[in-house]
């Protein structure tokens, strides 16, 4: 359990980014060794995976620092992935080799991002 300056315990919001923060890390170094979608329907690239892999490093700092703001970076990179993951339906992000619709990516964006916002603005 983790109390902040506030006295509030953290632990929700420190243990959501430190577990996302590694499957994407992880996600994004096997896109890497694939050369078909990742487990059978998720589409990988390079920038796609570094994408992840960055987001990933992100949460992970937030997860694990001491005095990062946790908090914050939960709820932007919610909102962020809830964007990406909406935008996903609408528009075809040929720049990401992705297809516009009901890719499996977007839905997987858009939890990601609601999870992470709902925990970035309820969790203590």
């Amino acid at each position: 359990m983790i109390i902040n300056k506030g006295g509030e315990i953290m632990a929700g919001q420190k243990l959501w980014a430190q577990i996302i923060g590694i499957v994407l890390i992880l996600v994004g170094i096997l896109g890497f060794f694939m050369s078909s979608p990742l487990l059978g329907f998720f589409g990988v690239n390079g920038l796609h995976n570094g994408v992840h892999i960055v987001t990933g490093l992100i949460f992970l700092w937030a997860g694990f620092a001491g005095n990062a703001p946790v908090k914050k970076v939960n709820q932007w990179l919610g909102v962020i992935y809830i964007l990406i993951g909406i935008v996903g339906f609408f528009v075809a992000l040929t720049f990401l080799n992705m297809e516009a619709g009901m890719d499996p990516d977007n839905w997987l964006h858009l939890v990601i991002g609601v999870v992470s916002a709902i925990v970035g603005w309820t969790a203590k």
